[in-house]
Parts: structure tokens; sequence; C-alpha cells
């Protein structure tokens, strides 16, 4: 599994810097940097509590 990140519709929420902070992270212009866009089963369940909770949907899994 993959994170996607749509850039065009996140608004820097930072819903998921609070969920997965060491894979996502807003930098000081409060753009996201997705640290690891490939996705271990272990981490798999927080990843996807990350991108279930984005308030703008920007980001999403993909295989």
């Amino acid at each position: 599994m993959k994170v996607v990140h749509d850039a065009t519709r996140c608004e820097s929420h930072g819903v998921c810097t609070a969920v997965d902070p060491d894979r996502f992270e807003l930098d000081d212009n409060d753009d996201l940097i997705v640290h690891e866009a490939e996705v271990s089963e272990a981490d798999l369940a927080t990843v996807r509590t990350a991108v279930d909770s984005c308030p703008r949907q920007a980001l999403s899994l993909a295989e």
C-alpha cells in the first residue's frame, strides 16, 4: 500500500499529523510532507485512520 497526497485538496488542518506524526508533517509553510509513502502491514491501521480522518479527503491509499 502507498499513501497518495492530493496537494490541491489539502488545507493543512493537520489531523493526519496528530494521528501519525512520524509519517506526516506540516512544514513552515503549512505544506504537508509525507515522510514515507510506502505503508507496511504493521502500520496500515494507523495510516488508514489518518487517511480516513482527513477533512478534505486529500489523502488516500493505493495498491
